[in-house]
């Protein structure tokens, strides 16, 4: 049975004197990059405020009611084919040794998540999170969880960029081990007046063509592939 979340260090003070937000060139690291090097405590609020959507929602509802509403163009994807990714491949230098422990112990245990998105704060994804993390406290290795399956809507309420860091990179700091996600609808939603196609900050986050580490303009870096 994994043990109960440990208490985390806070995080030191920024030795920089670059402001937040200029430094956002991608940082080629060459292979995945999991978690931040200490822990660190949990958020007690955004950093982001997230206003609410209830007159975007009203707008949206009036307009389905017209028939004015349709899907989206979906994305075309990079080389004209859909990319088919194994375990081996996502996982870089260590994905031949990782996959043929799962062959030998028979089993693959990785966590899988859903609907984490939310506009009021980041106590109860916290909860979530830390208990994830927890899980990597497993005696027996072959019960270690081996990546994070995420079933779609990572942000809401609609995918946009500037919320990633509070719904997403915040949340899971700590988490030692590689995040692969499915877009859902609340990824792929764009707002009644805005000019974002859709899926876009998804796909800047989640379907990079090579690992790299991107500042989000937070004082921190995700890595993302």
């Amino acid at each position: 049975m994994a043990r109960p979340p440990h208490h985390r260090r806070r995080r030191a003070a920024p030795t920089t004197s670059t402001p937040p937000g200029e430094n956002t060139d991608p940082t080629p690291t060459g292979r995945p990059v999991f978690a931040q090097p200490q822990p660190t405590a949990d958020p007690t609020q955004f950093r982001v405020r997230h206003p609410s959507d209830n007159a975007v929602y009203k707008t949206i509802d009036a307009l389905n009611a017209e028939h004015k509403l349709g899907p989206m163009p979906f994305p075309a994807p990079r080389g004209g084919t859909e990319p088919v990714l194994t375990l081996e491949q996502v996982l870089g230098e260590s994905g031949e040794e990782a996959v043929r422990q799962i062959g030998e112990a028979g089993q693959l245990v990785f966590h899988a998540v859903g609907d984490t998105g939310s506009t009021r704060g980041p106590h109860d994804q916290s909860l979530v999170a830390d208990k994830m993390v927890a899980d990597f406290d497993e005696e027996a290795p072959e019960n270690v969880p081996q990546f994070f399956f995420h079933l779609g809507d990572v942000i809401y309420n609609f995918g946009e960029a500037r919320y990633y860091y509070d719904q997403f990179c915040e949340p899971y700091r700590d988490y030692p081990a590689l995040i692969l996600a499915l877009a859902g609808n609340h990824d792929g939603m764009a707002a009644p007046g805005t000019n974002v196609g859709t899926l876009t900050a998804f796909l800047d986050n989640f379907c990079a063509a090579d690992f790299e580490a991107v500042a989000d303009g937070q004082e921190e870096a995700a890595s993302r592939a």
